[in-house]
Order: C-alpha cells, then sequence, then structure tokens
C-alpha cells in the first residue's frame, strides 16, 4: 500500500484542497489571459505582442515537467513540497504582473508560469493517486475536471467585471493571494517521511542536456512564429535564426533521447508505451485545437462583435469572458461522471470517441458561424457545448495516467503526457496570434480549419488506446 493512504483523512484532504485550490488559480489565470492581457496592452502598449506573454508561458513547462515528474519519482515524500514550490513562484509571477510598468516585463515574468503548470499537473495529479486506491481515486481525478470547470466558469465572469470596475492589476493580485493559500494547504496537508518509500530507481543524475535540448526548441519556435509579424519579420535574419536555432535543438533532443534511454528527458520506456503516446499527443491536440476557442474566441467578441447589442449591454470584458463561462457549465457536473467511469472500466477510449466527435461537430459549427454579423448568442451556444469536450479532455488527462499506465509508468509517463498541454497550448498560440493578427475575423475561420484537421487526428488514435489491467 503507498505510504500515502495511512495518512490521516483530514490531512488527506488538507493537500487534496491544495490541489484543487492550485487547479482553479492555474486555470483563472489561463482563462482570464484571454481579457486581461487585451486590457493590459492597452494601458501599457503592446496589443501587437501580447499574445506572447501566453505562448512562453508554455516553454520553461516543457523542460520543468519532467524535472518535476524526475524529481517526485525519486524522492515521492516531496511530492507536496514540490507541488507548493510551484504555487509559491506562480503567485511571484502575478505579483510582477500586477506590478509590470511595459508588455514586456509581463512577458519575462509569464517565461516563470511553467513551474505552476508544473506542480500541479506533473506532480499534483499523481499525489491525488498516492492519496487513495482505484476504488476510491476516481471520483477525486474526476473533481479535477470539475475544478477546471469551475475555475473557466468563475474565472471569466468574475475577471471581466474586476477589470472593467477595479482594473486588471487588481485581478492579478487575487489571483496570486489564491497561489498562495494552495501552497500553504500543501505544506500542512498530508506528509510522509522520507523513508517510508523503498529505495527508487530514479537516482541518476537528471537530463540536463535534453532539457535544455527540449526548452530552446519551443522557445526559438515560439517567438520566431509569434513575433515573426512585426518584431523579427519572416525572412529576416533574426527570425530565421530563431527556426534554424529550434530545428538545431529538435535534432539533438532526438539525439539525447536515443543516447540516454530511459535516463533521457522524455524517458524511452515512456515513449514506447503505446497509452502513454496515444494520450500525449491527444494532449498535445486538443490543447492546440482548443486556443482558438480558450484565447481567441473572446478577443474575437471584442473586436468583431464589439457592437453586438448584448456585448454592448454587458461590457466588452464582461462580454468576452462569459464565452469562456459557457464553456464551464456541462464540466462542473460531467467531470466526476467521467473520473468515475474511467476508474470503474479501466478505459478512457469510448469517452474519448465520443468527446472527439461533440469536438469535431463544434468545430464546423464555428468555420461556419465566425463572420462578423453573427449574435452573440449563437456563439455562445457554441462555446456552451464545446464544455462538453473540454470536460472529457480534462478529465481524461487526469485520470486515464493514473489509471492505464503501468504502476512505474505513472510518474515519468504522466510528466510526458502533461507535456502535451504546454506544447500545444503554446504552439497553437504563437501560430493563431500569427494568423488572426493578420485577419482579425477571417483568421479565426482559417484557425478553426486548422483545428478540425488536428481533431480529426485525435478522433483516429483514440482507438488504438488499450484497457487497464486490473488492480492497484
Amino acid at each position: 500500500m503507498n505510504p500515502y493512504q495511512s495518512v490521516p483523512r483530514n490531512k488527506k484532504m488538507m493537500t487534496l484542497a491544495g490541489i484543487y485550490l492550485a487547479i482553479i488559480g492555474n486555470l483563472m489565470v489561463s482563462t482570464t489571459n484571454a481579457t486581461m492581457l487585451p486590457a493590459a496592452a492597452a494601458e501599457i502598449g503592446g496589443q501587437d505582442i501580447y499574445g506572447v506573454a501566453q505562448s512562453i508561458s508554455g516553454v520553461l513547462s516543457i523542460c520543468l515537467m519532467p524535472i518535476f515528474g524526475f524529481l517526485a519519482a525519486r524522492d515521492p515524500a516531496k511530492k507536496p513540497l514540490l507541488t507548493a514550490l510551484g504555487l509559491v513562484i506562480g503567485a511571484v509571477v502575478l505579483a510582477v504582473r500586477a506590478l509590470a510598468p511595459n508588455m514586456f516585463v509581463i512577458i519575462i515574468a509569464n517565461i516563470f508560469w511553467g513551474f505552476v503548470s508544473a506542480g500541479v499537473f506533473a506532480v499534483g495529479l499523481t499525489t491525488i493517486r498516492d492519496l487513495f486506491d482505484q476504488k476510491e481515486v476516481g471520483v477525486y481525478l474526476g473533481l479535477v475536471g470539475t475544478m477546471m470547470s469551475i475555475a473557466m466558469l468563475v474565472g471569466p465572469f468574475l475577471g471581466g467585471i474586476i477589470i472593467d470596475r477595479l482594473g486588471w492589476r487588481v485581478l492579478c493580485w487575487l489571483l496570486a493571494a489564491l497561489l498562495a493559500i494552495g501552497a500553504a494547504l500543501n505544506l500542512m496537508g498530508a506528509r510522509v517521511s522520507d523513508d517510508a518509500f523503498p529505495a527508487s530507481d530514479a537516482k541518476n543524475s537528471f537530463d540536463w542536456s535534453g532539457g535544455i535540448a527540449v526548452t530552446i526548441f519551443l522557445g526559438c519556435l515560439i517567438l520566431a512564429l509569434s513575433m515573426g509579424g512585426n518584431y523579427l519579420p519572416f525572412g529576416g535574419t533574426a527570425n530565421t535564426a530563431l527556426f534554424i536555432a529550434s530545428v538545431i535543438a529538435l535534432i539533438a533532443l532526438v539525439a539525447v533521447i536515443r543516447k540516454k534511454g530511459d535516463t533521457a528527458i522524455v524517458p524511452s520506456s515512456a515513449i514506447k508505451d503505446r497509452n502513454v503516446l496515444v494520450l500525449a499527443v491527444s494532449n498535445l491536440l486538443h490543447n492546440f485545437g482548443a486556443m482558438t476557442v480558450t484565447f481567441f474566441i473572446p478577443g474575437f467578441i471584442m473586436r468583431v462583435l464589439a457592437e453586438d447589442p448584448l456585448s454592448l449591454t454587458l461590457g466588452p470584458a464582461l462580454a468576452a469572458g462569459l464565452a469562456t463561462t459557457a464553456s464551464a457549465i456541462l464540466g462542473i457536473f460531467l467531470g466526476p461522471i467521467f473520473g468515475k467511469k474511467i476508474a470503474a472500466s479501466g478505459d478512457a477510449k469510448p469517452l474519448m470517441v465520443i468527446g472527439n466527435i461533440v469536438r469535431i461537430a463544434v468545430t464546423v459549427g464555428f468555420i461556419f458561424l465566425l463572420v462578423p454579423g453573427t449574435p452573440l448568442w449563437v456563439i455562445y451556444l457554441l462555446m456552451f457545448l464545446v464544455g462538453f469536450y473540454n470536460s472529457q479532455t480534462s478529465t481524461t488527462m487526469s485520470a486515464a495516467p493514473q489509471i492505464q499506465l503501468a504502476p512505474e509508468l505513472r510518474v515519468t509517463g504522466n510528466s510526458v503526457i502533461q507535456l502535451g498541454q504546454n506544447l500545444g497550448g503554446g504552439i497553437g498560440v504563437a501560430l493563431f496570434t500569427l494568423i488572426v493578427g493578420a485577419n482579425p475575423a477571417g483568421g479565426m475561420r482559417t484557425s478553426m480549419i486548422i483545428a478540425l484537421v488536428a481533431y480529426a487526428v485525435m478522433f483516429a488514435i483514440a482507438f488504438l488506446l488499450k484497457k487497464a489491467e486490473r488492480g492497484e
């Protein structure tokens, strides 16, 4: 039995509450960025590059996810400390954003947001699995999807009101306080002694060469795409140099993985596992395409549908934020149901297939309806349906790695799977920023078509997921 399961239940609940607050805080930041960053840019400048602040936030996490996974596997007793560390750094990032005199300060601060994602998703989710047996854990992992939905429901709505009435800096301070509380709960919650676990096989030194390679690869790619319009024009020396550096870093990363095997930043045993690959690629493709709705639909409403009667009545930030809020309603109820079903059956494939069908249908609707003059309520209705497949994916990526991976792969495999979240989101924001920036109205339709292609691939690979073997 995992030593964490013998911890007093009140301590378990304290840790669980801290992780849930961390998830809410992380998602509230992500969902309010769509209105907060444009509002900040209008005040301090940088309207043509504010998307970089969102995309750059995923760069460091690509390295930090496996670092946190490595540290958690080597010393499981330190998991609550790792999660708390990520949240404290996230609170500092938000405080710097609140004090930022220009957009470049926000962009630089956001580089370190990856600590939050690593602490929550690479470590926090595996901690939940440690605390409870498989029969009980499905509900708690399913509630992760509910927490995400709550953040998406409350965040844009509350964030829009705060931005319109108190300012975007106040919102940053409030979110920083939320992360600080989550960190405190993790520090005061479930703890076990260092000798409670058997000696770990993960005593090798961390793969810093692989970490550097993957960070350079993604960082250069995102910067080249995001800033190719104005600051670093495509075809120019600087932009070309970034693309070349990205390709070289990718080649170096492949070489490192082939040479180091299981000690590489992306362990070879993890990427050879079919379920790890299916879940990781699905997570990447979902988050790549999801940026079209979570980050750009609010901006589309603020720019293209600003004269809609409903938008004029509500106010620009609130009208935009309510689109994201609409996408969270279903997830509040569906998360625990989906999580319990995955745990009971040991297979997330049926839910993935259904979610992908809804995802493709809704995206086709957006392709035809994202045009000037479309009533705002129609966009809200489509966003409401987005909540179904968002909930399915968030629950799947929380529960399936803990249920459908072998015990020895749960930490390292989960860290690889969670890489997809930031890798896909970072590339998606960078690419779609370029497309939408060039044409705010038509660019959204083009972005949706690209997302549709990604979703078609998701639909096909979902059938490759293998059912879990029963057991703890």
